[in-house]
């Protein structure tokens, strides 16, 4: 036996002699010899022991290695001064006991039960080469939703498990939970320490493992009833995982005390405070603090039912946060359609090689003007092709603009586009300048491209709705989910963008047209509403009936403003067809 040193009974960390707590994680720090007596010994000739692990009230535990598979294994070895203890060795038999009726992915997997040689007691367990859940909430803490949902979940399959096979955990915490890596699995949990486990379903004739009224367990995270010392089914545990999750969320225990018994107290008499007033700085979506107070709830009948039922639940709340947290980048991606830039031919149209392109002023070409559109927080409107708008446009997209309060160098952003949008202008009135005079007279008359007018859907992609008619626009017909095609539309789409750079504009409005019918992806509805409108002959029906098509799949669009700004009043919707 050498010197008496410090060691983490959490994180195995050692520390100065005078220590009270790990300078690593914060445990509470017990005295250990720096060597053990089993260490470098063989127990009942299966299993070298190559170092001390852990140590608690009951025992020590080894990591050794299993001679005759080179395996590496724990050993969990019982006291000796407890050997004289019938109750303690009918205890620590049943953690054997109940470990191995588990057959659980999840759950710590007993490979052997036995006696060394000395009499000592002995238990042999599959090797976690990881960290407890302790180690990681006092390292990594905060942890995302996302990953506390997977921990618990895989928690919560070792619980379903248990409790199906007559096994009440009872001392469930974060210490007893070992997390590692795998190759597909980056948090794989395995559930430790039955050592107080409850076997629902025992008829053993021997002594009674604990006495009325006696509490065992960790007060920290008992469930109320545990506290007073009554009759415990698999709700307790579920207690205990609603513990754990608002410890998770908030880096601290829902309630405070410097003794047992103050815990046992407040775990009986108080409501804990909900995880976000505790803690306001977490992101903690509200159907998971929910989930977490109907864990917590005093009466077990109020808590999930089952395991399993607490499982599907905190999966829901998953689902539900990653759905709100979508919204916002789907929104976002709404808000940042543009309508198609429209390049109108001149008159000889497009030179060979030349590839540049005269565009409505105000939307530009899609390489050029579509990032700087994108970054604007509305959708910007054409700009007039005449001087004397000029100054009520330059209002216009001015409001567009908007400066927050309190948010840094958003003015120079603002005035950056506002600038923007005046040499945008400035273009405008150059363009029709140069068709008007350069050019020699004429206008948006003289520029004319075809557009196909409901034009039949191109063979091989009539995806008409059964019933409907032949003549029904394709604006209005619904797309048959088993005719579709995206990976063709959006192909179609590239090369209807393709055309509409080399100012082929009939050409692009046919391939989004064929793309449409294909997908039925209402940014195209919103890119052929805007092609139809450009003409130098407007066909506001037309228009109107793809602005319709774009905002009956998308009633949130951004570009509906300007879309009924355009037609002169709230755009008809008819019903779906």
């Amino acid at each position: 036996m050498g010197n008496a040193s410090l060691h983490c009974p959490s994180c195995g960390a050692d520390a100065q002699e005078s220590s009270r707590f790990c300078p690593a994680c914060g445990a509470t720090l017990v005295r250990t010899p720096d060597t053990d007596e089993y260490v470098g010994k063989t127990i009942a000739y299966k299993y070298r022991v190559e170092a001390l692990i852990g140590e608690g009230g009951m025992g020590k535990v080894f990591r050794a290695r299993q001679l005759s598979l080179d395996k590496v294994v724990v050993l969990k070895v019982l006291r000796h001064t407890l050997l004289s203890d019938e109750r303690t060795v009918a205890r620590f038999q049943r953690e054997a006991k109940a470990a191995s009726r588990l057959n659980h992915p999840n759950s710590i997997s007993v490979l052997d039960f036995g006696q060394a040689e000395d009499g000592a007691l002995y238990i042999a367990m599959e090797y976690v080469a990881g960290q407890d859940l302790h180690q990681i909430l006092s390292r990594e803490w905060p942890l995302n939703e996302g990953r506390v949902v997977r921990i618990v979940s895989q928690v919560l399959s070792a619980l379903s498990d248990a409790h199906g096979a007559g096994v009440i955990h009872r001392d469930l915490k974060p210490e007893n939970i070992m997390v590692e890596p795998r190759r597909n699995e980056p948090d794989f949990v395995k559930v430790l320490d039955f050592g107080i486990a409850k076997i629902t379903d025992s008829t053993d004739d021997g002594p009674a493992l604990t006495r009325a009224g006696f509490v065992c367990g960790t007060p920290e995270y008992m469930s109320p009833e545990q506290a007073r010392g009554s009759q415990l089914d698999h709700r307790s545990d579920l207690y205990a995982v609603g513990v754990i999750l608002y410890q998770l969320m908030t880096g601290l225990l829902p309630f405070e005390s410097d003794s047992a018994v103050g815990f046992a107290t407040k775990h009986l008499t108080e409501e804990p405070p909900p995880p976000t007033r505790r803690r306001p700085d977490a992101r903690i979506s509200p159907a998971m603090e929910r989930l977490i107070l109907r864990a917590l709830s005093k009466n077990p009948a109020d808590r999930p039912a089952s395991a399993e039922a607490f499982k599907a639940e905190l999966q829901a709340v998953d689902k539900e946060r990653r759905r709100n947290e979508a919204a916002p980048r789907r929104a976002a991606a709404n808000s940042s359609a543009v309508l198609a830039p429209l390049p109108r031919k001149s008159a000889a149209g497009p030179q060979q090689g030349d590839v540049r392109d005269a565009t409505v002023p105000g939307w530009g070409n899609e390489v050029t003007m579509e990032a700087t559109v994108r970054a604007l927080p509305g959708v910007l409107e054409p700009l007039p092709a005449n001087a004397d708008a000029m100054d009520a446009a330059r209002e216009h997209t001015d409001s567009l603009v908007h400066t927050q309060p309190g948010a840094g160098g958003n003015g120079g952003v603002a005035f950056f586009f506002k600038s923007l949008t005046i040499l945008l202008v400035l273009a405008a009135a150059g363009f029709f300048a140069y068709y008007f005079f350069v050019g020699g007279g004429g206008g948006p008359k003289d520029l004319p491209y075809a557009l196909p007018n409901n034009a039949p859907v191109p063979a091989g992609a009539n995806h008409t709705a059964v019933g409907a008619s032949p003549d029904v626009p394709l604006y209005d017909r619904a797309i048959v989910s088993g005719a579709r095609n995206v990976e063709r539309a959006l192909e179609l789409t590239r090369e209807g963008d393709k055309a509409l750079q080399r100012a082929d504009v009939g050409m692009a409005a046919s391939k989004y047209r064929e793309a449409f019918g294909r997908s039925g992806d209402p940014e195209l509805a919103l890119k052929l509403g805007e092609m139809y409108w450009h003409r130098p002959n407007p066909d506001k029906e037309e228009a109107r009936g793809w602005w319709n098509r774009h905002l009956r799949e998308q009633p949130a669009s951004k570009a509906r403003a300007l879309i009924e700004q355009r037609l002169g009043g709230t755009v008809a919707q008819p019903s779906s067809p």
